[in-house]
């Protein structure tokens, strides 16, 4: 061998040798979770404890899901003893079944056991059984189901609600994992013990809500104490954040099949499904005539003429597109009467002039093109003599009927369209699931009818509890509508932001002054009209509206505050 090809061999060899000794030093030095994982596979026989997850936070970092502790009897096999009469000591000790078939060569078994369970084993300190505590992903106490959803029992992936939407966020390809020392034929070694080990990937990441957890407990509790069925939503006026959400009937989260052909919608969030709307629609009524009055008192129709079918001998039921059959507020129903009903002082009955909002006089009735439109005071002979405050308070079906064909179909809708009425909020985009809602067409042709219904918010007006809650926040913060948010952002574990989900912005769509006469008429109602109810002085007082809307059925009202 040549000189020269001796020392280009001796290079090759230094160079290979360098690189070994570097590739043992950094095994050695640093850390590598997957050559680990791999080792600790090759000679351990292990199962899986549970897939670890990220959490779901209150605006305040406050979890809603890991909260409970809950209890797992790890039996190792390869320790049991002989006797299966000391075995059956033990598993009724803990409040469960001996598993059927188990021997010393069989897997690691973990079982579910209740917090008795657990003292019972202390007591008994069998040397076979350890006692694992863990993270409960929801328990029974748990807030804000229809909001956080739930999991696929068996692969723990999420199906509705935040654990749905945020999967990918939550899910951290970990697990916790169990393992016993074995030999190449796979059998348990005595004396080697059982290990805990942690297969996480990088840091665990949470979803953060809008959601106030103590605000969310305190509507909760609420609802359960007096045994309402319903949807509650809370709104901050100021930012569009929603600090509460619920619904009932809730559901169990870890048993979530139970209510699969049950007919209780337990699984339905109520708070973001579309009802019809009822009165509540006339907080929508007074912000289209505060911001148009000048112009409606003096008889400017707003530009409603366009595919309007509005004249004195309008036909009620036909291209405006309304059933010959309709539905006083009592659930009785009627069909069209004859045109040009003259005013009846017996009954009540005919075509009221409006000309001044705060002198009308309610007889429990309102003719519109020869079809009755009955108040709920119609059996206690109407309300009498009424201004707007006193109307709105007494939520008097007639003056608004009236009021609406002052203010003109496309004021109305309009208007509503402002609110939001008729769109999905914006939560939607946030990747949580909401209806739209309803609103008739703008430019659809109508009749002096349509406009009776619109403005008592029945006929084909669709709203869901989180526009209303909207709704009533916009008034609420001076006539600034904000962007309605409720996921804040993506933070780790210590709380960083790690991708900001939560848009923050607002216009105005009414004055301040509107907004300012629509909160003094929303206080009249608690004061002295529908909602007293809901009177609380000693809190700084309230406001707020009342709604009974019909839905076809006598038998089903949605009701509203």
């Amino acid at each position: 061998m040549s000189v020269r090809r001796a020392y280009i061999l001796g290079w090759i060899f230094t160079l290979l040798f360098t690189i070994l000794a570097a590739r043992t030093a950094m095994l050695q030095l640093v850390p590598d979770r997957s050559l680990e994982e791999a080792a600790f596979r090759q000679r351990v026989s292990g199962m899986g404890v549970e897939k670890i997850r990220g959490n779901i936070l209150d605006r305040n970092g406050i979890p809603f899901t890991n909260r409970e502790i809950k209890y797992m009897a790890l039996v190792k096999t390869s320790l049991m003893p002989q006797s299966e009469a000391e075995r059956e000591k033990v598993f009724e000790a803990m409040g469960v079944d001996m598993p059927d078939g188990l021997t010393s060569k069989s897997k690691p078994v973990l079982l579910k056991i209740s917090e008795e369970g657990r003292d019972a084993l202390k007591n008994l300190e069998p040397d076979w059984i350890s006692v694992i505590g863990s993270l409960e992903r929801y328990g029974n106490d748990a807030l804000a189901r229809h909001v956080t959803g739930y999991l696929n029992r068996k692969d723990q992936i999420g199906q509705s609600g935040i654990e749905k939407a945020y999967e990918n966020v939550l899910r951290n390809n970990a697990v916790f994992e169990i393992g016993t020392i074995t030999d190449a034929a796979k059998d348990p070694i005595k004396g080697f013990g059982y290990r805990l080990k942690d297969w996480s990937s990088g840091s665990r990441l949470n979803v953060r809500l809008t959601l106030d957890y103590h605000v969310q407990k305190i509507v909760e509790d609420a609802m359960d104490n007096h045994g309402l069925s319903g949807a509650v939503v809370v709104e901050d006026a100021v930012t569009g954040d929603i600090l509460a959400m619920a619904s009932r009937p809730h559901f169990d989260q870890d048993a979530v099949e139970k209510y699969l052909d049950s007919s209780g919608k337990e699984l339905f969030n109520k708070a973001t499904a579309a009802y019809n709307l009822g009165s509540v629609f006339k907080i929508i009524d007074l912000a289209a005539f505060f911001e148009n009055e000048e112009d409606i008192m003096a008889g400017d129709a707003g530009a409603d003429t366009a595919g309007e079918n509005t004249g004195d001998n309008a036909d009620p039921a036909g291209a405006g597109g309304l059933s010959d059959v309709y539905r006083f507020f009592d659930g009785s129903s009627y069909g069209p009467v004859p045109f040009a009903v003259p005013f009846d002082v017996m009954t009540g009955y005919g075509r009221h002039v409006f000309t001044d909002p705060d002198n009308y006089y309610c007889s429990g009735a309102v003719d519109i093109n020869g079809l009755t439109f009955k108040c709920y005071s119609y059996y206690e002979g109407g309300h009498g003599s009424l201004d707007l405050e006193k109307a709105f308070a007494l939520s008097c079906n007639s003056y608004f009927i009236e009021l609406g064909q002052k203010i003109g179909y496309r004021r109305l809708v309009d208007m509503a369209q402002k609110f939001g009425l008729g769109s999905r909020t914006g939560i939607s985009e946030q990747d949580v699931a909401e209806a739209s809602g309803n609103l008739p067409d703008i430019n659809a042709y109508h009749s002096r009818a349509d406009i009776a219904n619109i403005a008592i918010g029945q006929g084909t007006i669709l709203a869901t509890p989180l526009q209303v809650a909207d709704l009533t926040a916009t008034v609420a913060n001076g006539g600034i509508r904000n962007r309605v948010n409720i996921v804040d952002a993506i933070v780790d574990e210590n709380g960083r932001t790690v991708g900001k989900i939560k848009v923050s912005e607002g216009r105005r769509i009414i004055s301040k002054e509107t907004s300012d006469r629509i909160k003094e008429m929303m206080e009249a109602v608690t004061l002295f009209g529908t909602g007293t109810e809901a009177v609380t002085g000693y809190y700084g007082g309230a406001g707020g509206k009342t709604g009974s809307a019909e839905t076809g059925s006598p038998d089903v009202v949605h009701a509203w505050f």
